[in-house]
């Protein structure tokens, strides 16, 4: 069976779509068949096909693909209608990490001037599901670890309040993920992760704004160099 074929096998039973939202129902289903790996990239993603198996129309499937086209996750081949992207290549990845390094610190040290003890109770949550995620290393808490991992992230990026830079950082954090998933299905460098959050959680707690940033700083540092030598090294 190809991957095209995978949409229809999972069906109705397990794609839960409310009827109030559709369209965000949709987009949640397809992103994780993305990143969960069911969809592999090159599938192609055909609308009617998808409304069909799902029992909706196609309007909420049109609009949740040009949702998704706008993460890079899933591309329009003229022609043929979309299909899920291509893996980011480990030049590409680079790249993109170097565009977080941008944003990123910028992001800590904002929120950190706006609301560091506010921001600091949403990051001790997210800090604490990484740990617990970690714990064991298997597929399933794998998946967690990353959420909770994003999701930390996030927390700054809100507090810092810059819906432009939000917008830019959206794609690039969904890229990371899938990008990791792919590379792997454990957790390999939870000791270093979590020390860096640590890190950024301790200069929050002490209402640091540079601090913050240097931390996010060498977080985005290490993540790179380890994300590479991974899938150099296999």
């Amino acid at each position: 069976m190809g991957d095209a074929d995978r949409l229809s096998e999972l069906g109705t039973a397990t794609v839960a779509l409310s009827r109030t939202v559709l369209v965000d129902g949709a987009y949640d289903a397809l992103m994780s068949l993305i990143m969960d790996r069911d969809l592999r990239p090159g599938t192609p993603l055909r609308i009617d096909a998808i409304a069909r198996d799902w029992g909706v129309s196609p309007t909420p499937i049109r609009e949740a693909l040009a949702k998704l086209e706008s993460t890079g996750l899933v591309v329009r081949v003229p022609h043929k209608g979309y299909a899920v992207a291509p893996m980011l290549t480990e030049e590409e990845f680079v790249e993109l990490m170097a565009a977080r390094l941008l944003i990123e610190p910028y992001n800590a040290r904002t929120a950190c001037q706006r609301d560091a003890a506010g921001t600091a109770v949403g990051l001790r949550e997210w800090h604490a599901r990484m740990a617990e995620a970690a714990r064991v290393n298997d597929s399933e808490n794998f998946r967690h670890y990353l959420k909770a991992d994003s999701s930390f992230h996030d927390v700054i990026a809100r507090a810092a309040g810059n819906r432009f830079l939000n917008r830019a950082i959206d794609p690039m954090a969904a890229h990371v993920q899938r990008f990791r998933r792919f590379s792997g299905s454990r957790v390999s460098d939870a000791d270093e992760a979590l020390a860096e959050h640590q890190a950024i959680l301790t200069a929050f707690e002490q209402g640091d704004p540079e601090v913050a940033a240097a931390a996010m700083e060498a977080h985005l540092r290490g993540v790179a160099e380890r994300a590479t030598h991974t899938t150099t090294d296999g």
